[in-house]
């Protein structure tokens, strides 16, 4: 008797969006059809809505992924090509659905990586610059108004302030003006999002003495304000985050300097350029043992996940890099690894299934 049992294709498509990365590689052989999934955008979109958020967590020479269920932490070493690489003191993020790695301004080696650990594809960009000035990369995005991505990167160079685009097809370097009010620091560097190709930061305003969210769109190559962040006075006393939420707009965490309570602010609307943003308190947590988010050396990461903050940074105490999962009144801190791991850069990511654009593939 024969038990082989075909399932309509719409649920095996269901079944597989719903399956990590990881997983899917493994399957890709099993079909045709299966294998045909990873280059379908709609199959591509649909397990990402699905995927749920992580931390990828770089030390010196190696790169991790960092899964919470349950409150408990998976940690898995990811071997990709961008072992290729010298990842010693590069800082990562994100440029939407792919991870960005970035040089510090006190390296020699001007390289930038841009990739996808679970597809292990990456995107290795060397600067060749002859300009007689040292530059140093503040993001990357790409020029949204066409049908084919082209990523370039915002330079700037230390005062007096300069910053130019540098397209990572053609190898041009073509300087921009910049307006004088506009915060281009290490600070803004370390803490920019990346969302729809473009690239927002926090900043604050001489002039009104009021904090706002400054943008930089890499298909007009302008500077823009965004919006302003919700404060009340006294802004100096906050610590603040900036996040992407729900993958079309911005969450905010606030920390006062003599509190630990923190609050998370959300955008009411996803984002747009032509309504005005409008934020609403999504939720305030409260328990004695977060920690004191101002100066942390490796920076602070976070998502919202099932109205619970996940948050990624080092410990008071002994710097260790912990995972701090915190919901209302209760908050529980998990530390990674073992004993001292030295540097650390992290940031929080979506496992998912877009591709490195094949020009830049190595």
């Amino acid at each position: 008797m024969d038990l082989h049992v075909s399932l309509p294709w719409e649920l095996e498509e269901d079944i597989l969006s719903r399956l990590p990365p990881q997983s899917l590689l493994r399957f890709r052989a099993v079909s045709k059809r299966w294998n045909s999934l990873f280059k379908d955008k709609r199959f591509i979109n649909n397990h990402l809505s699905l995927s749920r958020p992580q931390f990828i967590f770089l030390t010196k020479s190696k790169i991790y992924s960092i899964d919470i269920i349950d409150q408990r932490t998976k940690l898995r070493e990811l071997h990709s090509s961008c072992r290729d690489l010298n990842l010693q003191y590069k800082r990562i993020t994100t440029c939407d659905d792919l991870l960005f790695c970035r040089y510090p301004p006190f390296c020699s080696k001007k390289e930038t990586a841009l990739w996808n650990p679970w597809l292990r594809q990456v995107n290795l960009i060397k600067i060749n610059l002859s300009v007689g000035k040292e530059f140093s990369v503040f993001g990357l995005g790409y020029d949204n108004s066409r049908p084919q991505k082209v990523h370039k990167l915002l330079l700037y160079c230390p005062p007096p302030q300069e910053t130019a685009i540098y397209d990572c097809a053609s190898h041009v370097l073509r300087y921009i003006k910049t307006p004088y009010e506009v915060d281009i620091s290490e600070i803004a560097r370390r803490s920019h999002v990346s969302l729809y190709g473009n690239l927002y930061w926090m900043a604050y305003n001489l002039q009104t003495c009021q904090y706002l969210i400054q943008s930089f769109n890499f298909s007009m190559e302008i500077f823009k304000p965004f919006g302003l962040i919700p404060l009340p006075d006294k802004p100096c006393l906050y610590g603040l985050r900036l996040a992407v939420w729900k993958g079309d707009r911005f969450s905010l965490l606030k920390q006062t300097y003599s509190k630990t309570k923190i609050e998370i602010w959300v955008m009411e609307n996803k984002i747009d350029d032509k309504e005005e943003v409008v934020w609403i308190n999504l939720m305030t947590l409260t328990a004695s043992n977060l920690p004191e988010l101002f100066h942390k050396m490796y920076g602070v990461s976070y998502f919202i996940y099932d109205k619970t903050l996940f948050m990624c940074c080092s410990d008071d105490k002994d710097k260790h890099p912990c995972i701090y999962i915190a919901k209302g009144d209760v908050c529980n801190k998990i530390q990674i690894g073992y004993g001292q791991v030295g540097w650390f850069s992290h940031c929080a990511y979506v496992p998912n299934l877009t591709p490195v654009p094949l020009e830049f593939q190595i």
